[in-house]
């Protein structure tokens, strides 16, 4: 549904609005690809959204949001900025961490402020862009996702088997591998970011009742070995034929299922793959009293890390430390650990860290204010979400919220644009429920 503004050069646009809308949602996901450099890569889809957002401001375009929604984005604009200024000229009462920076810890903050903003953007233009023609550019992120899931396979198939991968231009190299050979990032910088896309592009193509290319969507995901990932595939089909899977005349087909599922994770349990990436990532012992054994240094370092940055925003509550710079605090806030090599590997020297969970970058660098909006921004997409007949977008959400745990970023722009579409759906809904 469109709601047309009575500037005419609005309508003039049209054609090249649409231009731009495609190339935005289908280049969302090669954000380590096809990088446009001014100075520094700027993504395809960075560059579509920046020049749409200069359309909407030029010609006044204001984007039709539900009121409660308006208000959480509106304080946790403030709750942010507030927190960014109040860091820029805080001084601590100890020695902040020093480690190789990008434009300087001040230039870090301020760039990762302006993709807060960025993201924001995306939320409205993605709304907009949903509330003239869903089925359209959802069919088009569709596609988007199909070609990175493809060369997904090729880059994972082909480094498995020690056969020659062509990079796309603006990849990093060498891209993320498991086993220092396969590559399981796709066309994003790691494979945990890359296996919520594809979680959440599946979404919309069930949406959309594109259930092969969901299907093949959710399949993808194992090229990312992420396991919050994997899981979420799981949960995500859970949710969505709960509604069938519990019905009678279903039932068999549904415990058949789970005891074939069942009998391939007994088997698959018992490999070497699950010992190493599966059971000692969750279950390894945590214990540095002693030498710490290889499987278990992921598991502490995640550990470890979570324990820094909650400890850090928990003595900085109201503001936090500020964008971007945990890792300046994460020294002085990470516990003991006594075995010396992994108090060594821990020190992290000359790396930026980050909590990679992004419930606790919220609460660590932006304060307890704008973690409980955030929150409440997240719940509230579950509420705009009870209107989808197809119950696709709520599967996704949670799956979205679970990933969260072990997530690098809250501003990453495909997640904003994503949380579009239950709000536009919404919004659809209502307008339909109560025409005037």
């Amino acid at each position: 549904m469109d709601y047309p503004p009575k500037n005419i050069w609005w309508r003039h646009s049209e054609r090249l609005r649409d231009l731009l809308y495609a190339g935005f949602v289908f280049f969302m996901p090669f954000t380590q690809a096809l990088t446009f450099n001014i100075g520094f890569p700027l993504k395809f889809s960075e560059l579509f959204l920046l020049m749409l957002g200069g359309l909407y401001i030029l010609l006044h375009r204001r984007v039709r949001l539900p009121g409660m929604l308006t208000f959480l984005l509106s304080t946790l604009f403030i709750a942010v900025t507030v927190s960014l200024v109040v860091n820029l000229f805080w001084d601590y009462p100890y020695l902040l961490r020093k480690y190789a920076t990008r434009f300087g810890y001040t230039g870090d903050s301020l760039a990762k402020y302006a993709y807060f903003i960025i993201a924001l953007l995306s939320l409205f233009v993605s709304v907009d862009i949903f509330l003239q023609d869903r089925r359209r550019y959802v069919s088009i992120w569709v596609y988007g996702s199909i070609t990175a899931a493809l060369y997904a396979w090729y880059l994972t198939s082909f480094s498995a088997l020690r056969l020659p991968v062509y990079l796309l231009p603006g990849m990093e190299h060498p891209p993320q591998t498991i086993d220092g050979n396969i590559i399981r990032c796709g066309t994003f910088l790691e494979g945990n970011i890359m296996g919520l896309y594809l979680v959440l592009s599946a979404a919309m193509a069930f949406y959309i009742k594109k259930i092969r290319s969901g299907i093949f969507l959710l399949v993808s995901v194992i090229t990312t070995f992420s396991t919050l990932s994997i899981l979420s595939c799981f949960l995500f089909i859970l949710i969505y034929l709960q509604h069938i899977l519990f019905k009678k005349r279903y039932l068999g087909w549904a415990l058949g299922g789970l005891a074939i599922l069942g009998v391939s994770f007994y088997f698959f349990s018992g490999s070497p793959l699950f010992k190493k990436y599966v059971a000692d990532k969750l279950f390894a012992s945590t214990d540095t009293k002693g030498p710490v054994a290889a499987s278990a240094v992921s598991k502490i370092d995640r550990l470890y890390t979570f324990r820094s940055a909650y400890a850090t925003g928990w003595n900085n509550p109201i503001w936090g430390v500020g964008m971007s710079n945990f890792s300046r605090h994460y020294e002085r806030y990470l516990p003991i650990v006594t075995d010396s090599s992994m108090h060594a590997f821990m020190q992290k020297k000359d790396a930026k860290v980050i909590p990679n969970n992004i419930y606790v970058e919220v609460f660590t660098e932006a304060g307890i204010p704008a973690f409980l909006l955030y929150v409440t921004l997240l719940i509230s997409l579950l509420y705009y979400a009870r209107t989808d007949s197809s119950r696709s977008l709520m599967a996704g959400l949670f799956c979205m919220l679970l990933c969260f745990l072990a997530y690098p970023s809250f501003i990453m722009i495909y997640l904003w644009s994503f949380m579009a579409l239950p709000i536009a759906d919404f919004i659809i809904y209502k307008s339909k429920e109560c025409p005037f």
